[in-house]
């Protein structure tokens, strides 16, 4: 276990907020994301309570566990985020993992590697095997196949992270992956935590080489492939970013996105600018109201 011991002082304050004090308590932390033991605060401001808001409608962990998240954050909401689910265990969905025959996966991978480098299935060969899986690289099951084969690249797989997917997930044959693209993995985005998990890994991949953010025109396709049946009001949501915003779309705004639209009786009208929404949001729900 990696333990860190640290003392809350000015260092561990987050720029936006000098005006936290130094008095804090002990406490140790001990879950699957974190294992701290170090002196924290208190949120002592409406800005650090919102923030502990925000993370608990994001990750659905308490509040006492959000604070001390966001404390060992610095108070920095996408550093809390990014802790949450960069260190979340992802659990095995095969109970016959076991059994896989890793041979055969490898020989699948290979049938569609690059010619110039054997350790990744380039564009060329990503066609082939959307083709062999009877779907389009633009369709939400690919987004979901290579969420399951771990790509960290649109298009692209790495051979170990496909094999180490391929054996989370129990497929060991092209027929076997084949029947999970159009069945198992559809039918898991009935579940909300891992509907969450697809979402945010879209604008992980989604995202150009080196840049923070989303482009508008990418976000926009993807939240169609996404939410298309999910929200009602998109159309209205894209028209407006198109219209008044043109801008990237960060993590943040793409995140609390969707939160936004599960509220279960969300009215526009009697929307509340107070509350922990980014300001996009704020700026829609005025568009709107027009």
């Amino acid at each position: 276990m990696f333990v860190v011991v640290a003392q809350f002082n000015h260092r561990f304050i987050h720029h936006f907020f000098p005006e936290m004090g130094r008095v804090g308590y002990p406490v140790v932390i001990s879950s699957p994301f974190l294992s701290f033991s170090y002196s924290i605060a208190m949120p002592n401001s409406y800005q650090q309570q919102e923030k502990v808001n925000q993370l608990q409608q994001l990750t659905h962990l308490s509040e006492g566990e959000c604070m001390r998240i966001l404390s060992a954050s610095q108070w920095d909401i996408n550093t809390a985020i990014n802790t949450v689910y960069d260190a979340e265990p992802r659990k095995n969905k095969s109970n016959g993992s076991r059994n896989m025959n890793t041979q055969n996966i490898k020989k699948m991978f290979d049938k569609y590697k690059d010619k110039d480098d054997p350790t990744i299935i380039s564009i060329e060969g990503t066609l082939m095997l959307s083709a062999d899986l009877q779907i389009e690289p633009t369709q939400l099951e690919f987004l979901l196949l290579s969420y399951e084969l771990k790509s960290d690249k649109m298009g692209v797989f790495r051979r170990d992270e496909f094999i180490k997917g391929c054996v989370e997930a129990g497929i060991d044959s092209i027929d076997k992956l084949k029947t999970a693209v159009h069945t198992t993995f559809v039918q898991q985005l009935r579940d909300d935590d891992y509907f969450k998990k697809i979402y945010t890994y879209a604008f992980m991949i989604g995202r150009q080489t080196g840049q923070k953010s989303l482009s508008l025109e990418a976000a926009i396709e993807l939240w169609r492939l996404l939410l298309e049946d999910r929200f009602g009001l998109l159309e209205d949501w894209i028209k407006f970013l198109e219209d008044k915003h043109r801008k990237a779309i960060s993590r943040d705004t793409w995140l609390l996105f969707l939160e936004f639209t599960r509220q279960n009786e969300l009215d526009i009208q009697s929307y509340d600018s107070e509350g922990a929404w980014p300001i996009l949001i704020d700026e829609f729900v005025d568009y709107m109201k027009r």
